[in-house]
């Protein structure tokens, strides 16, 4: 039995091996293509590329911050039209209350001047029938009384 223990114990470093075979593998794939250039020349490439992003970024972010402005005034101006326009409608909303209540107090007005029309007509008939039924029972008195002397002068 100490063979096979032996040959697991050669096999644990075996296996080592491989793994650190493997990551220098790969770090060799990774770094080959820097191996053949200039750093110099990379970090300059590298440099230039990243300098044109950063313009790119900055010329977009002044575009954005213009146009944020932009938006910020007309969204100003358009809260100042809505509040001139709420403070119009207050107005006139208020105009408007008053001129129904000055019309309602005039149509009060009216409708009592009217009503006491309607009264002092019914008084003026009243007294106006008033006034013709005592003419007519004068001149019933007087008709009769001159019936009354023309019968007596007749038979005189």
């Amino acid at each position: 039995m100490n063979k096979p223990e032996e040959t697991d114990l050669t096999a644990e470093p075996e296996t080592h091996k491989n793994i650190m075979q493997s990551a220098k593998e790969f770090m060799n794939g990774v770094l080959s293509p820097l191996k053949g250039k200039d750093i110099g020349q990379l970090v300059e490439d590298f440099t230039s590329e990243m300098t044109l992003v950063a313009e790119g970024l900055s010329e977009d972010q002044q575009k954005l911050s213009q146009e944020t402005e932009k938006l910020s005034a007309q969204q100003t101006e358009l809260e100042q039209r809505m509040l001139d326009g709420f403070h119009d409608a207050g107005v006139t909303a208020d105009d408007l209350r008053r001129e129904v209540t000055d019309l309602r107090i005039r149509l009060e007005k009216a409708e009592k001047l009217l009503q006491d029309k309607k009264e002092q007509k019914g008084r003026k008939t009243e007294g106006i029938t008033a006034v013709l039924r005592q003419a007519t029972w004068l001149v019933a008195i007087f008709s009769g009384a001159w019936i009354i002397v023309t019968i007596i002068r007749a038979f005189t």
